[in-house]
């Protein structure tokens, strides 16, 4: 069995959209996929200090992997003129209570 390499090439992107689409139709759209979770709401969001012409946002939501497994994402959205970047973190609830507490602890610092 003799494969060209543009036949590879096609197999392998065949097989990587395939995965992220079978993980969006499983976790309900292109944003819970990249969660790795289902999104049951959004909290709410915070603007962040503008770093030039990039304007920065957090969008905090309550993610579900199933029934009994409760997360938070925590959505980073940098927008500038020409680009747009979006970087999902996924915390249990422990580690969102422990950034929680780093926040306002820092807060009271200041």
């Amino acid at each position: 069995m003799d494969f060209a390499p543009e036949t590879l090439f096609f197999v392998v992107v065949a097989a990587i959209v395939a995965y992220f689409g079978y993980r969006m139709v499983r976790h309900g759209g292109f944003k819970a996929a990249m969660f790795g979770a289902r999104i049951d709401r959004t909290v709410g969001e915070v603007s962040g200090e503008k770093q030039g012409p990039m304007g920065i946002v957090l969008k905090v939501h309550v993610l579900r992997r199933d029934l009994s497994e409760k997360l938070i994402g925590i959505e980073l959205v940098a927008k500038s003129f020409a680009s747009y970047q979006m970087m999902p973190v996924t915390l249990s609830v422990n580690q969102a209570e422990q950034l929680a507490s780093l926040l306002q602890n820092a807060v009271r610092t200041h």
